[in-house]
Order: structure tokens, then sequence, then C-alpha cells
């Protein structure tokens, strides 16, 4: 993945983030109730751990994008495979 995707992805991993933080603090002090997802309730814990691994995420994919340095294609010299018997010296 290059550079410019991961530096999106990581934006919008700690956007989700965020509002997985965000909804937990609302549901702590009883802004929303907890969600009901195919009949279960989903408590506090489960939106922290989920904001946490989103922020993990985000880290890694900002880590790929700002902070390591690019890697410069290889490019193989012209003069590699040529005789060098035939080089001109002066």
């Amino acid at each position: 993945m290059n550079r410019e995707a991961c530096k999106f992805f990581s934006g919008s991993f700690a956007a989700l983030a965020y509002v997985h933080a965000a909804y937990a603090v609302a549901t702590s002090r009883g802004i929303v109730d907890e969600p009901v997802f195919l009949g279960r309730t989903l408590g506090i814990g489960h939106m922290w751990a989920e904001a946490g691994v989103y922020a993990a995420v985000s880290l890694a994919l900002g880590h790929a994008g700002w902070i390591a340095k690019p890697q410069l294609p290889q490019y193989e010299s012209p003069m590699t495979n040529i005789d060098r018997s035939q080089l001109v010296t002066y």
C-alpha cells in the first residue's frame, strides 16, 4: 500500500476510534442507551475495546504513511551489462 493510502486510512481509523470513545462516554453518562446487536447488549467495555483497536490500527498506518522513510525504486545502471572493452577513455 502506498504512503498516501496509509495516510488516508490512518485518518479514517482515527475518526472511528474517536467516535467509539465518544459513544462509550455518552453511554456511561446515560445520554444514549447501550446498543443491542442481534439481541445481545454490547457494553461499554466492548466500545472501549473497539476504540483501542481502531486507535492501534490508526497508529500503525500513520507510522507507515508519515514516519517511515519512502523507499526509492532501485534502478539498474545501464553500464552493468556493457562490455567494458568498448568504453572510450581519454
